[in-house]
């Protein structure tokens, strides 16, 4: 009778202490940015460029996590800061920037501001915000908010913030002044 007790209680913690691992729909994102970013960094002047680690300053707890409204969260294999560093880092490499991971003069630092799945009538939209701050030989010669919303009609979640990531990493090289300061203008 008590190991029966003692074994229901054990089972009972174990399950308590497990609840939170089993919250949030985990999505497994396998992502390279393929796109196009319209420009060409091989004239690039100051470079190479390295590109630092990307801070996430979610007011969240758990780093791995993507808000979802109304829902539970999205939970990534992947901290959502790296996978963004990421996708800029394989968008200089397809528009041929010198790229250099040790100390340079330019730099280009991110700090993910936001990341959010709003799920409506009309669909699923992926938002993404990161503050990006460009640096020229120890000063700031730019700095912006970069921001992406998505539509993602009918497609796995995955799908949609890959769609999201691509907005997010061509809304930068749109921007003239950014490319004013890389020297392309």
């Amino acid at each position: 009778m008590k190991s029966r007790h003692l074994i229901t209680l054990a089972l009972s913690s174990l399950l308590l202490t497990s609840q939170p691992l089993l919250a949030g729909e985990k999505v497994e994102l396998d992502y390279h940015y393929t796109g196009d970013t319209g420009v060409s960094l091989s004239g690039m002047m100051g470079g190479p460029l390295s590109i630092n680690t990307f801070t996430d300053q979610r007011a969240i707890e758990d780093k791995h996590d993507i808000n979802r409204a109304e829902h539970e969260d999205v939970t990534l294999s992947q901290a959502p800061a790296t996978v963004i560093q990421q996708a800029f880092q394989e968008a200089f490499a397809s528009a041929d920037a010198q790229l250099d991971d040790g100390e340079t003069p330019l730099t280009l630092s991110g700090n993910l501001l936001e990341m959010e799945i709003v799920e409506s009538a009309s669909g699923t939209e992926v938002l993404i915000r990161c503050e990006l701050t460009l640096n020229n030989q120890g000063r700031n010669a730019w700095q912006s908010v970069v921001f992406s919303r998505v539509a993602a009609d009918d497609q796995a979640l995955s799908a949609a913030i890959a769609k999201g990531l691509d907005r997010l990493v061509n809304e930068l090289f749109l921007d003239d002044y950014f490319l004013m300061e890389l020297g392309i203008f």
